[in-house]
């Protein structure tokens, strides 16, 4: 078998309890205002290596403290039910063939500002692991013209939302990366 390819792992790339549900199966969350969020990926050393921005309700923040992995750029299909307690998420998965073992830790304040830390380990072939920090930081609100799920870089002038995949222009710049 060929070594999994990894991308970078942004929550927003599964966000399954922003398609109408809860992780359970249950009705939709409360409605709450959207709010702009910074998702900066760290290196080794704690410092931002890359920076999206995206327009986030409750359900989309509720996502990023449980990450989906999607390996060689597959869906990972829960093979059991995943745990959360605590600031700790597990999660088994399976994606072309390959069985993976998904934990994250948060620390900070979930509604504000927080950090997780994510381990990916898959069964075969035997030992391979990835690895990454994520940061998420809530900016304030979303600028004009932007919907639930809309995401980008820094400056850009496109988004693509992360709910539909449909890309479009901005009608301004995206802000500039938090400082």
């Amino acid at each position: 078998m060929r070594p999994l390819q990894w991308s970078a792992v942004l929550a927003v790339a599964a966000l399954a309890s922003a398609c109408g549900k809860s992780q359970t199966g249950g009705p939709e969350p409360a409605a709450e205002t959207p709010a702009l969020w910074s998702i900066q990926t760290l290196d080794d050393q704690d410092k931002p290596a890359s920076t999206m921005l995206i327009c986030a309700d409750k359900a989309v923040r509720e996502s990023f403290a449980r990450p989906s992995p999607s390996p060689d750029g597959q869906p990972c299909q829960l093979v059991a039910p995943a745990v959360d307690t605590g600031g700790r998420f597990a999660a088994r998965c399976r994606s072309e063939g390959r069985l993976l073992d998904v934990q994250s830790e948060s620390t900070g304040d979930l509604m504000r500002d927080f950090t997780i830390r994510l381990l990916i380990r898959a069964d075969v072939p035997a030992g391979q692991s990835f690895s990454q920090t994520i940061r998420y930081r809530r900016l304030g609100a979303c600028p004009d013209g932007w919907a639930v799920g809309d995401a980008a870089a820094p400056g850009a002038l496109r988004a693509v939302n992360a709910l539909s995949g449909a890309a479009r222009t901005l009608p301004a710049p995206a802000p500039p990366p938090p400082q």
